[in-house]
């Protein structure tokens, strides 16, 4: 997190303080919804029981209304062995009468004689029929109360009914059955009336799954009949499925009138993303909240810490490049934001006076070193032009070329100080360059002996050296150029004085050779103990940190090798 942009912390910050918020919007949001099922369960169980209750209210209706018509004398004799005509007419009548009372909720009522033939009935197309199949009529014959027979299609109706049936009992023995019919759509209904409550509805379906009775919405709520007609077989009490009408509904089921009928109450369960997002509304609201107050921190921190920040380091930037700026943001800035940009603005003011100062400082420096480089360099040659004046008095060659190298000694301080004033780094030297002008010099001011000048062949590297290193380097090839001036080159097809520098991993090897003969003729150089020249060399390659080997060539001529470590890259500081 080190590394994130005060924008990225801030809003992270602000992200972990809002996620209490969240974690207690979606706690709550799941408690609702806990408490929108609860609800729903508890509807559903209560218009069910209603349901039933009202089924149980209906049967028991029954129960009391066939026990009262029973109770007629005029049944009782209908069901004897030879019952008189008139009592016959008279029980027809009378349960006609009975039945006329409750419109569409019975079938049929009638009387049976002992072998189940009917006697009289409230519809006349019934006496003479036998209903000893019935298996109502088999579980009357041994009952001394009310009996319920399976759902059946009535033989004299065309509705399905449940039958119900009083035995008549005299003198101990059965003689007959009481029986009237309970149409299973007045029963449908009864039990679909129950009072629904959030949003439930109620339809009453037979064990085939097809619905027997409900209003219109309860009916287009029912899922397909198989569906239905799996879950009874099932003994399923509670299931969720989609209705015909393409809803999501969590249905609860009830047997009503036994087995035969079933009450399914239906809640919708809301499987939509807008019903679902009733219980999380709040959530998502707190959800979009925090989001905007995200955004809204993004871009304000954007707008107001990170582009004025990134235009101060702009601005630094360019200050530290030497460009002259001002400070100047393109629309207004806070007070904050305006205060860090006046301190800003002070420190580049400050930086830029004191890089003036010290630019006026080095120019001066500038000015002096290549004065004091330059008075150097005239004093050096005044010295060298005074041993020259000197030089022409003496008589004695040897005397005369003693002055000769002193003067070629001088002139090479002189070069490497013209080098150091006309180059831009006082402390740094072309080395090749320094040493072509010096050779030029000393083959201009000294000629050989004989009448042939040898060729300069000469060959270095382009590096910068400091003083340190080109003094005792210009030094050394003026002694050995000078020696080599000294020999015969009248045998040498081409005279030539070759100096070459070759750098070998963190060493520098200078050679110095000629193809000249010696005039002495005398013992090889390594064994010469004399010679200003070669102790002068020899004490300059130790100068360097280096080794000097001397040697004659066997063609004549002298090699003379210097190794020596490369120069330190803080050289020039040091020199």
């Amino acid at each position: 997190m080190a590394r994130w942009s005060l924008r990225s912390k801030l809003v992270t910050l602000v992200a972990l303080a809002l996620l209490p918020v969240l974690g207690v919007a979606a706690w709550q949001a799941e408690r609702q919804e806990e408490a929108d099922a609860a609800q729903r369960v508890a509807a559903l169980g209560s218009v069910s029981d209603l349901a039933v209750a009202r089924y149980a209210s209906l049967f028991e209706a029954s129960r009391r209304l066939l026990s009262a018509a029973c109770a007629d004398k005029s049944i009782e004799q209908s069901a004897s062995n030879d019952p008189p005509a008139s009592a016959i007419a008279q029980c027809g009548s009378y349960l006609s009468k009975v039945l006329a009372a409750y419109p569409g909720q019975y079938s049929t009522a009638l009387v049976t004689g002992e072998q189940g033939i009917a006697r009289c009935a409230s519809d006349p197309k019934a006496v003479g029929m036998s209903f000893a199949d019935r298996d109502v009529f088999q579980k009357v014959r041994p009952a001394t109360e009310l009996v319920i027979g399976d759902t059946i299609a009535s033989r004299i109706t065309p509705n399905a009914i449940i039958p119900i049936a009083i035995p008549i009992i005299r003198d101990g023995a059965f003689r007959g059955m009481c029986a009237m019919g309970i149409s299973l759509r007045a029963l449908a209904q009864a039990a679909a009336q129950a009072d629904s409550t959030g949003g439930t509805a109620v339809a009453v379906v037979d064990r085939s799954g097809a619905p027997i009775g409900g209003d219109a919405t309860a009916m287009r709520r029912l899922p397909v009949p198989a569906r239905l007609a799996e879950v009874l077989t099932g003994s399923q009490v509670r299931f969720s499925d989609f209705g015909q009408d393409g809803s999501f509904y969590e249905f609860r089921v009830r047997p009503v009138g036994g087995n035969a009928l079933f009450a399914v109450v239906s809640a919708p369960v809301g499987d939509s993303a807008l019903a679902f997002a009733g219980a999380w509304a709040p959530f998502f609201l707190v959800v979009v909240a925090s989001l905007v107050v995200l955004l809204v921190i993004w871009f304000g921190a954007d707008r107001w810490c990170v582009r004025p920040l990134r235009y101060i380091q702009d601005f630094a930037d360019k200050v530290a490049r030497g460009e002259n700026i001002t400070l100047s943001p393109p629309r207004p800035w806070s007070p904050e934001m305006a205060s860090v940009g006046a301190g800003v603005t002070a420190m580049a003011e400050a930086i830029a006076s004191r890089e003036a100062a010290l630019r006026a400082n080095l120019e001066q420096r500038d000015h002096m070193l290549r004065e004091i480089h330059h008075r150097v360099k005239n004093n050096l040659q005044m010295i060298s032009s005074l041993l020259n004046l000197q030089a022409g008095e003496i008589r004695s060659p040897r005397i005369r070329r003693f002055f000769g190298d002193a003067q070629n000694r001088v002139l090479t301080l002189s070069i490497l100080h013209r080098h150091l004033y006309e180059r831009s780094s006082w402390s740094l030297v072309d080395f090749q360059q320094f040493i072509s002008d010096l050779v030029r010099q000393i083959s201009v001011g000294r000629r050989p002996l004989g009448h042939q000048a040898p060729r300069y062949h000469i060959r270095a590297p382009i590096m910068a050296v400091g003083p340190d290193t080109a003094i005792p380097i210009g030094l050394i090839v003026t002694e050995a150029v000078s020696i080599a001036l000294t020999h015969d080159f009248s045998k040498a097809a081409t005279p030539e004085v070759r100096i070459e520098t070759s750098e070998r991993g963190e060493e520098v090897q200078l050679v110095i050779e000629d193809n000249g003969v010696a005039r002495d003729g005398g013992a090889p150089i390594p064994d010469a103990k004399g010679g200003f020249a070669l102790t002068l060399i020899r004490g300059l390659a130790m100068q360097l940190g280096g080794e000097v080997t001397i040697e004659r060539m066997p063609e004549g001529g002298n090699r003379v090798i210097v190794v020596f470590p490369m120069p330190a890259a803080d050289e020039p500081a040091n020199a």
